[in-house]
């Protein structure tokens, strides 16, 4: 029997176990409880993870799913705090631009890899994760699922998915308007208008503005650089037009989001000297806090800036056509197209060692088509399927970089102004199938296939020149800016003339998954399933040693109860789930530097990976009016195979002084992966005559143990200590309180305040001691409160 073998049974007798000695008592207690009272039964959410509508209780899957107004009786203002409320889900911040970086089960979508945790928006997969971080108004529900879902969801999902479903017009006239004030000078405007023309065709509106000052001070602030940083300023539209006829359905949403803040803060932590002999502190740099930073003018007299815009755009149609009593056919069109600008200094401080400019614009068109089929008296349920995606990416770097090497050696504010372009383009394309059996009328199997062709080619350009800082957006050969042939030297397909190189590779894989599930009595559901997933490969730009990396598989195994049940006469739901699962050719992204001034990033198959953990979830309510909730997700994620190559320096593997040596990092915890967190909450609606309205109040808390946040820690940035590493473990308070519906009149109103306790943490930390001297960090954000009126209608 081999090792996987050998988990998988354990899994499974721990699962069958659990279950043989829970069920009975829980069966029991659900066959002779009273449903009949109003509050004898807990609500739950219906997901679509498998393509169509049914309880998140009866989906043999761990998954988390959230209503609307969950949501923001626990304070979820943006994708930042959803973490806070889902077991098992980190959320940090990517050292460049602060876009959210998603991770399950030891897995995570980290910048440069397309995939690991897909996020999606209804049934459109997102382009860059700024499309959902602020779209958490006019929701129905936000959708967790944990393990590969490749089946259902294309190739990038071998942690998980996270979908947000924004709510489809109705047959009522109906809106609201909601207007907020906070610290931090903090304005928010929310409204929504649902206008039915008629018993067919709706249409729907809603749209969100927050603008809020920024938690972290500049202290330095001059020459129009911000004198806040960490700031909120964007708006969102959304537009739904709905056609009912019976017997098809069709749902067209547009959305639109502007964002126009400044960078986050890259907050300086610590500065020592650079391998290189750069003291930064030398030159007047100084670390900062969670709310100062230090950023003055740029010491050329060359104004610097930062800039952190987007603009993003979306399309979906769903069309749903029921062909005959058995057949229907479902197929989702989308189309994306995001724009990004940021222009940032990731020093922190105002020496100009890696000041990036970077302009990205994407385009993806998607298509899904799924013919769906019930057969056998409704105990056949089955659909085929095929998928295709077309992503086209440009994107151009300009980097001023090391102005303290220039500073130190010639007394001069000059730097190697480094440019770069890639337009690359991702195809994919799929078939599937997916179908599930009722053996009896508590028994279930079911199953997925997918193959899935990727396809991905990128055409590039890097050049590079010294003299003062050019912050702008110069991405090609000039008269000042010569080719920089090292960067181009692992191209077959070039031309040092032009500067250009070309390259490209294909992959093909499967994903699978099969689940076999037992129905115990009402509300108790027992299952085993095995999935495996694909994350796709793909092609490095920048790094010159690895051009290409292969796709990342997964396998997992896992089994779990859920159950509606009673105990002292009241309802109570446990879910749990054990999990087991190893990856091969991990995907690891890394950034480093060549003494040529040269940046590579990229990604690396750089290991395997086992995890195996624990996913628990309990909601009681004691007694009339009050519900608890309370989660846990233990995790072990360990490397077990681990070796990084020789990286950076002159480009050999041997010599130079930002050479990142082999290192074996074998038994190293993957980034992004704590082993422990739990969310709880408690909920309490206030014993009031219904003509003063629903008074709720709600407390809610959280907690992550510490966690790893790069794969690769390089010795000589580990020789300054381990924590530079880590993000310490920390616990959030947040509460509300919430009435709606104020004396019977159309005002509802809240109070809500986070991070009640004020706790200074970390979410994201960014080490480069060898390369510049430097160590920053992201923090999370301070207290915060602020009320808000809804009106409706």
């Amino acid at each position: 029997m081999t090792f996987k073998c050998k988990h998988l049974v354990t899994v499974s007798a721990v699962s069958l176990s659990m279950v043989a000695f829970i069920v009975p008592a829980i069966a029991q207690d659900a066959a002779t409880s009273d449903t009949s009272a109003s509050d004898s039964q807990l609500a739950d959410i219906v997901v679509t993870a498998r393509k169509f509508g049914e309880s998140a209780q009866s989906l043999p899957i761990a998954v988390a799913a959230f209503s609307g107004a969950e949501l923001q009786n626990r304070v979820v203002l943006n994708v930042q705090d959803l973490q806070t409320v889902t077991p098992g889900l980190t959320i940090s911040n990517s050292s460049t631009g602060g876009s959210p970086v998603f991770a399950i089960r030891g897995t995570a979508t980290e910048l440069g890899i397309d995939g690991g945790v897909a996020v999606y928006q209804n049934d459109v997969p997102v382009i860059s994760t700024f499309g959902i971080v602020n779209a958490f108004y006019d929701i129905s529900a936000i959708e967790v699922l944990k393990g590969p879902q490749g089946t259902q969801f294309g190739t990038n999902t071998t942690g998980g998915t996270i979908t947000v479903r924004t709510n489809l017009p109705t047959k009522n006239f109906e809106g609201y308007i909601k207007a907020g004030y906070g610290n931090y000078n903090r304005r928010e405007l929310e409204g929504m208008i649902n206008l039915p023309v008629n018993d067919v065709l709706a249409f729907r509106f809603a749209g969100n503005y927050v603008k809020r000052d920024g938690y972290v001070r500049n202290l330095a602030a001059a020459d129009g650089i911000p004198n806040r940083f960490s700031n909120e300023d964007h708006y969102s539209l959304r537009g739904t037009m709905s056609l009912d006829s019976g017997p098809i359905r069709s749902d067209l949403i547009l959305d639109y989001y502007n964002r126009d803040e400044a960078p986050t803060a890259q907050v300086p932590l610590a500065l020592f000297p650079s391998a290189g002999g750069v003291d930064l502190a030398k030159f007047g740099a100084r670390t900062g806090t969670r709310k100062t930073i230090y950023v003055g003018p740029d010491l050329s007299g060359v104004r610097k800036p930062f800039i952190g815009r987007a603009k993003l755009f979306g399309l979906e149609h769903l069309l749903q056509m029921e062909l005959s009593d058995n057949l229907s056919i479902r197929n989702v069109l989308g189309f994306r197209h995001d724009s990004l600008l940021t222009s940032e200094e990731s020093s922190g401080t105002t020496i100009t060692q890696v000041h990036t400019r970077n302009v990205t614009t994407t385009d993806q068109w998607t298509d899904d088509i799924t013919l769906q089929y019930k057969g056998m008296d409704g105990r056949l349920r089955a659909n085929l399927g095929g998928y295709f995606s077309m992503l086209n990416r440009d994107q151009g770097l300009n980097s001023p970089v090391v102005q303290g090497t220039f500073l130190t050696l010639l007394q001069l504010p000059l730097v190697a102004n480094l440019n770069s372009y890639e337009q690359k383009d991702t195809n994919s394309k799929a078939v599937y199938s997916n179908a599930d059996f009722d053996l009896t009328e508590s028994l279930n199997i079911s199953g997925g296939v997918r193959y899935n062709w990727d396809r991905v080619s990128s055409i590039v350009t890097q050049s590079q020149g010294i003299g003062l800082p050019d912050f702008g957006e110069r991405f090609f050969l000039a008269p000042d800016r010569v080719c920089n042939f090292p960067a181009l030297a692992g191209y077959v397909d070039k031309d040092l003339t032009t500067c250009f190189g070309r390259r490209s590779a294909k992959f093909k894989a499967p994903s699978w998954n099969v689940t076999v599930s037992n129905k115990f009595g009402p509300g108790v559901l027992g299952y085993a399933k095995v999935s495996h997933g694909y994350l796709a490969g793909g092609t490095n730009f920048t790094i010159r040693e690895v051009p290409f990396y292969n796709p990342e598989k997964t396998t997992m195994f896992e089994g779990g109860l859920k159950a509606d049940w009673r105990a002292a006469g009241r309802p109570i739901r446990t879910n749990i789930a054990l999990y087991y699962g190893r990856t091969s050719n991990k995907q690891v992204f890394y950034n480093y530097n060549y003494d040529d001034g040269g940046a590579g990033f990229g990604v690396f198959n750089a290991a395997k990976l086992e995890v195996y953990g624990l996913d628990f979830e309990m909601r009681y309510s004691p007694f009339e009016g009050f519900t608890l909730d309370g989660s846990y997700n233990y995790i072990h994620s360990k490397f077990k195979e681990f070796g990084f190559p020789a990286v950076g320096g002159n480009g050999d593997g041997k010599t130079g002084t930002t050479l990142v040596p082999p290192v074996d990092l074998s038994g190293a915890t993957p980034a992004q992966t704590p082993k422990h967190q739990f969310n709880i909450a408690a909920s309490y609606d206030l014993p009031l005559d219904e003509n003063v309205g629903k008074v709720t109040a709600t407390v809610s808390g959280y907690y992550t143990s510490k966690i790893t946040q790069t794969n690769v820690f390089t010795p000589y940035n580990a020789s300054f200590g381990a924590d530079f590493n880590v993000i310490k473990s920390y616990f959030l308070a947040n509460a509300s309180l919430n009435w709606k519906n104020a004396l019977g009149s159309p005002v509802s109103g809240q109070l809500w305040i986070r991070n009640i306790f004020d706790r200074n943490y970390l979410t994201a930390r960014s080490t480069q001691f060898q390369a510049f001297g430097y160590a920053t960090g992201i923090f999370g954000a301070p207290r915060t409160y602020g009320g808000s009126l809804t009106v409706t209608f």
